[in-house]
């Protein structure tokens, strides 16, 4: 009986690792990512061309790592049709977290086939507006989107 105490402990200890990565693993494919920022929402008032600026609504739903979840758009053109006339452009779709070198940020992919939109994580309250590649432009011009505290 004394033989088999060594190798009964070894086994316990063994079978108590494997449990313990398992529990790992499953933890990590459950959780949402410490650095999410959604469920929310953001809200800025951005630069436009054709009228006196984009009033950006943007609700980022629960994100799963690795996982697509979705998102909602509303994009209200102020003055877009004209003198004291809104135009309103609701958009969904699904996001994705992103990382690339050093930058984290989301990418929205519309439903309805508008181009992608990517954001990068500013800090737990701020997004901006950027390229594909979570570069944010070049400009003295508001492109960011502050979190809605509720």
């Amino acid at each position: 009986m004394r033989k088999f105490i060594p190798t009964i402990i070894f086994s316990a200890i063994l079978i108590a690792f494997v449990i313990q990565e398992h529990k790992e693993r499953e933890s990590e494919a459950l959780t949402p990512a410490t650095d999410q920022l959604a469920p929310a929402t953001y809200r800025g008032l951005l630069p436009a061309a054709d009228c006196s600026g984009i009033d950006y609504t943007l609700t980022l739903n629960d994100s799963i790592v690795g996982s697509d979840t979705l998102f909602a758009l509303r994009m209200v053109y102020i003055d877009g049709n004209g003198a004291g006339l809104d135009a309103t452009f609701d958009n969904h779709g699904r996001q994705q977290q992103i990382t690339i070198g050093t930058r984290r940020g989301y990418h929205l992919i519309s439903d309805d086939g508008d181009p992608d939109t990517y954001l990068q994580i500013i800090n737990d309250s701020t997004l901006r507006m950027c390229d594909s590649t979570l570069t944010a432009p070049q400009s003295s011009l508001n492109y960011d989107l502050v979190r809605v505290v509720k």
